[in-house]
């Protein structure tokens, strides 16, 4: 049955769909078109995504990152979801931009290159020069993207709330289904206004100030609004081109080592990362990192930056102990949790790395395996952590396609090492043995009383324990049926007796002079008891013979 809360879910969510069966005939009529329910080849589905809208391309680009879902095949398909996308028409982008100014463009630009440098779902960008000769580049949202991903986001609330009022079933999987969902929703909000991304830039340039040779574009907040975003103008190579980085004469090995090292410090030191590191957003310019499209980063507090930490080191390390202990301030708590099952499991897990050579081992892979196994043990992974295995996974990708031969787990191993002799580490962990040293001195001090109080208890006949025993289920068959045939022998006996007392009467009907209930009663205890013997010479054999009890 359903609860009253998911009817009253449902009923809030169909006052507020106005758009949800519009949308729904436009999706059938796509999948139509592309002849959905015959069968989708990679390429197929890339094609079926890009028609579907801007929603449905982040859910591909989500989803080219899962790997351990998705077949690698499509996984690549959708990785082309990134950056192919069909262009505005130039006209319309200039009337974007008037309409997000206010006024003509000629009042800001000097010129506007009609030819786009990249277009995605979302917005493409053009090459510009401002009034004073600026070279710039311009981010321009697409008309009704808003809109439109607004009334995917509905359809999807509304078919998940409907689903879960019409069945109890799949419920771990309509939880999951909605959480991806709400994660859906906070990017895209995120990446649809380029205020976000504008404040995204400021700070992370500021955090990069301190990090020789690596940098990011430099933000115009002044000609910047919500669907228009004015940033400086980057010339590079994409990191993924190799061979072009080698003519240029650029060490690949310590340019890759230079990027690991940046991300890392990005999650570790300041907490504020990108979260879509992809190749194509990673540029070299003159042997510099160069850091793009802020859309999507990622944000740690002080306190999930040192779990993190000791998360990467128990991986590292091989300590099972430590790797739960970082986990569960991690996570967020849906049911019962079986705390001996979690530690065995991430015990199996780190045996199967502490064979591999720490630089063969995959930390971005690693940290989206535990987050499947908290799964079973209903705890979710708050959304930043999950962000952060996501960009770990593609970081270590674009590693691997630069220089194989650098370990990230290495490199994080040796940066939580050189954090924690760091004064202000070395001042916070004195603070913590200072404050968890004063806890335990003073619950030493309370525990004579506590004891004293327990001992008075427990002479009053106050205390109780409750026990909760495990009994494997051939144990309780056994058990069961040792009860079934002692009721039986009972209500055998039972008879017989009665039967007895009952043949000492004159009680009418009688069959040769004997009252015929007793008879009945005789051959009613008779039965039971054979059956009775019977059933335990077949539990003796089966005992025997170690067969399963019946």
């Amino acid at each position: 049955m359903a609860t009253f809360e998911e009817f009253m879910k449902l009923v809030e969510i169909s006052l507020k769909d106005k758009t949800s069966h519009k949308r729904l005939n436009q999706i059938m009529h796509i999948m139509r078109e592309y002849h959905v329910l015959r069968g989708l080849t990679p390429e197929k589905a890339v094609e079926v995504l890009q028609a579907l809208g801007p929603t449905y391309v982040k859910i591909g680009q989500l989803a080219s990152n899962r790997s351990d879902l998705l077949p690698k095949a499509y996984c690549d398909a959708f990785e082309k979801l990134r950056d192919d996308a069909n262009p505005m028409p130039f006209d319309q982008v200039i009337e974007q931009i008037d309409r997000s100014y206010g006024r003509s463009w000629h009042e800001v630009f000097a010129s506007i290159d009609p030819a786009p440098l990249g277009a995605a779902s979302i917005a493409q960008v053009h090459k510009a020069v401002l009034l004073d000769g600026t070279t710039v580049a311009v981010k321009v949202r697409r008309p009704g993207v808003v809109e439109s991903m607004a009334e995917d986001l509905m359809l999807m609330k509304h078919l998940l709330a409907l689903a879960e009022f019409v069945s109890n079933s799949h419920r771990d999987t309509l939880l999951s289904l909605e959480g991806f969902v709400e994660e859906i929703e906070r990017t895209t909000n995120n990446e649809v206004n380029f205020t976000i991304e504008l404040n995204n830039l400021v700070r992370f340039r500021r955090e990069l100030a301190d990090e020789p040779g690596v940098t990011s574009p430099i933000p115009y907040p002044q000609y910047s609004t919500d669907a228009v975003l004015v940033m400086e103008f980057v010339q590079g190579v994409e990191i993924s081109q190799v061979e072009t980085l080698r003519v240029q004469g650029v060490n690949v090995d310590q340019l890759a080592m230079r990027v690991c090292q940046s991300y890392v410090t990005q999650v570790l030191d300041n907490g504020f990362f990108h979260a879509d590191p992809h190749p194509g957003n990673i540029l070299v310019r003159d042997d510099e990192v160069v850091w793009i499209d802020l859309g999507m980063v990622g944000s740690l507090t002080a306190s999930e930056r040192m779990l993190v930490g000791k998360v990467f080191t128990a991986v590292a390390t091989g300590d099972t102990y430590l790797l739960k202990e970082a986990i569960m301030g991690l996570v967020r708590v849906t049911g019962p949790v079986d705390h001996g099952a979690l530690l065995d499991s991430l015990s199996r897990l780190l045996e199967e790395y502490s064979t591999a050579e720490m630089k063969d081992i995959n930390v971005g892979v690693v940290m989206t395996e535990i987050i499947e196994l908290l799964r079973d043990q209903n705890m979710v992974m708050e959304s930043s952590v999950t962000m952060l295995a996501r960009g770990f996974v593609t970081i270590e990708g674009v590693i691997a396609q630069v220089a194989p031969s650098i370990s990230v787990i290495e490199i994080v191993s040796k940066h939580v090492i050189s954090q924690q002799a760091e004064p202000k580490y070395v001042a916070t962990r004195l603070v913590d043995v200072v404050m968890h040293g004063a806890g335990s001195v003073e619950a030493l001090a309370k525990l004579p009383t506590q004891l004293s109080n327990t001992l008075e208890m427990v002479d009053r006949g106050q205390i109780k324990v409750n026990g909760d025993i495990d009994v494997s289920a051939r144990i309780l068959a056994t058990v069961y049926a040792s009860v079934g045939r002692l009721s039986l022998a009972l209500l055998s006996a039972g008879l017989f007796l009665g039967s007895s007392i009952l043949c000492t009467t004159g009680m009418q009907p009688q069959l040769l002079g004997v009252p015929l209930l007793g008879v009945l009663g005789y051959l009613g205890a008779f039965v039971l008891g054979a059956y009775t013997v019977f059933r335990i010479m077949v539990s003796r054999h089966r005992l025997l013979n170690n067969e399963e009890p019946r």
